[in-house]
């Protein structure tokens, strides 16, 4: 037994140390884990009623928002909220101020493509008669020219034709005529005489014009009334020309 107690004394302090650390974690641990699960009591408040409140019990209150910053915007514009009878009357008075504006517009765009049309007919109305009276004026001018030279062709046959026939009366007259002396051969008597178809004078010869010498101018009115009946043209036509002609008489 001695040889026993002398094995284990060595280990003896060194189990005794271990020992104890062991048992003040215990401790430690078991202290300080009571300590933390305690807790303080609540106080608590009793009121006493002498009726029952209503079982009702308020909703609770919301807790007022917070209010958030915005950025300022411009005023807007608000137009004025008329009552609806007038807003529609108002409305009804825009649209019938629109419509009676767009037909003023018509009718005035209507006026002014009338009277355009208006102006362009008379214009091409006025040119027409223009171009009308041209050409009406050309066609008379061509006539009056061409009659001019027909006139021209037959007065001068004519004219050739009135010429010999009043050669021949002249003759006629001057075989009729007694000679007058001292008449220069410039004199000349001019007669206007009035003949028939026939030949034959209707009135006395209406001296115009006397030569100067009052003897010659007595012979030749003579010899006119003795020499009918003068030469006559058969065309009608020439007749017309000696109805009444001035008839010239020289020595």
């Amino acid at each position: 037994m001695s040889a026993a107690l002398a094995y284990s004394e060595p280990y003896r302090f060194p189990a005794g140390v271990l020992a104890l650390i062991v048992h003040l974690v215990f401790f430690s641990v078991l202290y300080f884990g009571v300590h933390w699960q305690s807790r303080i009591p609540e106080n608590f408040v009793v009121e006493m009623w002498d009726n029952l409140p209503d079982t009702e019990a308020e909703p609770e209150r919301a807790p007022p928002p917070v209010a958030k910053m915005e950025p300022k915007l411009p005023p807007k514009v608000v137009s004025p909220v008329l009552p609806p009878v007038k807003a529609e009357i108002a409305i009804r008075d825009k649209k019938s101020k629109k419509v009676e504006v767009k037909e003023k517009q018509s009718k005035k765009d209507k006026e002014k493509a009338a009277a355009k049309k208006e102006a362009d007919r008379k214009e091409l109305e006025a040119y027409e008669m223009q171009a009308s009276k041209r050409g009406q004026e050309h066609v008379q001018a061509e006539q009056e020219r061409v009659r001019a030279e027909v006139r021209a062709e037959v007065s001068t046959a004519m004219q050739v034709q009135v010429d010999r026939y009043q050669d021949l009366i002249r003759n006629k007259i001057r075989r009729k005529m007694k000679m007058v002396a001292d008449v220069p051969a410039s004199a000349e008597a001019i007669f206007r005489v009035t003949l028939l178809p026939d030949g034959t004078l209707v009135d006395d010869p209406v001296l115009l014009k006397g030569s100067g010498y009052s003897a010659y101018d007595e012979a030749a009115a003579r010899a006119i009334l003795s020499a009918q009946p003068l030469p006559m043209p058969t065309d009608p036509t020439l007749q017309k020309l000696f109805r009444e002609f001035k008839l010239s008489i020289k020595p």
